[in-house]
C-alpha cells in the first residue's frame, strides 16, 4: 500500500496528462500530492517528510506552471526534488551520519551489521545517482518533446529507482553478517505467523 501511496501523485499526473494536458495534469499532481501527504498523516499518525517536501515543491513549481502557462516549471520540479534529496544525503554523510543506513535499518526494524565504509559507498552512490537523475531530467526536458519527458518522468525514473533499490538490497544482503541475516529471517517468519 505504501508503494501505491508513494507513486499515486505521479501516476495521477501521467493519466491526467494523457487525457487532457500538462496544465490540468499539474493541478491534479498538486491535489494528489496533498492527498498523499494527508493520507499518510491519517494512516500513520505522522507526516512523511518526503511527502511534505514533494507537496510544497509541487505547489510552488506547479502553481507557477499553471499561473504562467509555462511547463518549464513543472519540468524543473523533478530535478529540484532529486537535487534536494541528493544534498540531504551528502550533508548527512559529511556530518558522519549515513542517512540510508537509518532508512534501511528502520525499514527492516533492526541493525543490518554493514560496515560504516560500505554505508558510505551506498550513500555516495545514491547521492550521485540523484544528482545525475536531476541533470538527466533537465536534459530530456529540453532536448525532447513533452510526451517523451512525461514518459521519462513516470516510467524512466521509476525504473531507475526500482533497479537501484533492488541493487541496494542485493548489496546489503550480500554483505550482511550471517547472524544479522538469521535475525532478519526469524523476524520475517514471526511476522508471517
Amino acid at each position: 500500500m505504501k508503494v501505491l501511496l508513494d507513486f499515486f501523485p505521479v501516476l495521477a499526473f501521467f493519466l491526467t496528462y494523457k487525457l487532457f494536458d500538462v496544465y490540468v495534469a499539474t493541478a491534479v499532481l498538486i491535489g494528489a500530492s496533498l492527498l498523499q501527504t494527508l493520507g499518510h498523516r491519517i494512516i500513520k499518525k505522522r507526516f512523511e517528510k518526503l511527502h511534505v517536501m514533494t507537496f510544497v515543491i509541487s505547489l510552488i513549481m506547479g502553481g507557477m506552471t499553471i499561473a504562467f502557462r509555462d511547463d518549464a516549471f513543472i519540468k524543473w520540479k523533478v530535478s529540484v526534488v532529486y537535487w534536494i534529496l541528493s544534498a540531504v544525503i551528502w550533508i548527512y554523510w559529511l556530518r558522519g551520519t549515513m542517512l540510508l543506513k537509518q532508512l534501511f535499518e528502520s525499514l527492516f526494524k533492526q541493525e543490518l551489521g554493514l560496515t560504516q565504509k560500505l554505508w558510505g559507498y551506498i550513500n555516495a552512490f545514491w547521492g550521485l545517482l540523484l544528482l545525475a537523475m536531476g541533470g538527466l531530467n533537465i536534459w530530456i526536458a529540453y532536448h525532447f518533446d513533452l510526451d517523451t519527458w512525461v514518459n521519462f518522468k513516470v516510467w524512466g525514473t521509476m525504473a531507475v529507482q526500482l533497479v537501484t533499490m533492488i541493487g541496494t538490497f542485493v548489496v546489503i544482503f550480500k554483505n550482511m553478517p550471517e547472524h544479522h541475516r538469521k535475525m532478519l529471517e526469524e523476524s520475517s517468519a514471526n511476522e508471517e505467523n
